[in-house]
């Protein structure tokens, strides 16, 4: 009885096979098929790769990314004359420090007035006494920022320290800095 259950599964198998075997798609229908595949895989390619640019390679999906164009440079610089010495390093995902001093530095600047300017002697009659102003803000806000780099173990107390230094020395607000 086993050697007839035995012999009827391998002729069953057998059959089965053939069956799959003849069963081919018509070429039409096979090129139809091939051509929704690639239509549907480039879209999710497309969409992927969109979703996942990240132009500064910061491991921050640009979607994400408040700096998608970060400030990758080694140190911290207030300015093109005050280069901090302190480490540029990443403060979440997408900002690094740098990116939050240009942010500030930008702010300052607009509030100082640049860009309103028609050439830089007149700019320089106009905003004369509101530097003073702008810039003891300015240094007030780099020590507000320090200080939570400080707190969240970022940067040292000497770096603190030397990131204040600079920020009181710097030229900020400066209308021809970028």
């Amino acid at each position: 009885m086993k050697k007839v259950t035995i012999i009827s599964c391998l002729v069953l198998m057998a059959v089965l096979i053939t069956s799959c075997e003849q069963e081919t798609l018509d070429p039409a229908e096979n090129a139809e098929l091939n051509s929704k595949t690639e239509v549907q895989s480039s879209k999710l390619v497309e969409e992927g790769l969109h979703n996942n640019l990240d132009y500064d390679n910061d491991g921050c999906p640009n979607q994400d990314d408040a700096h998608p164009w970060s400030n990758m440079s080694e140190t911290v610089k207030f300015d093109y004359f005050t280069d901090t010495g302190v480490e540029n390093k990443f403060v979440n995902c997408g900002s690094t420090m740098a990116d939050l001093v240009d942010d500030l530095i930008r702010e300052m600047n607009i509030e100082y007035g640049c860009g309103e300017w028609a050439s830089p002697p007149q700019g320089a009659d106009v905003n004369t006494d509101n530097w003073k102003v702008i810039h003891r803000k300015f240094v007030r806000r780099i020590a507000r920022l320090t200080y939570y780099w400080r707190k969240d173990k970022l940067i040292t107390r000497g770096e603190r320290s030397q990131l204040y230094r600079a920020a009181k020395n710097s030229n900020v607000p400066n209308c021809y800095y970028d």
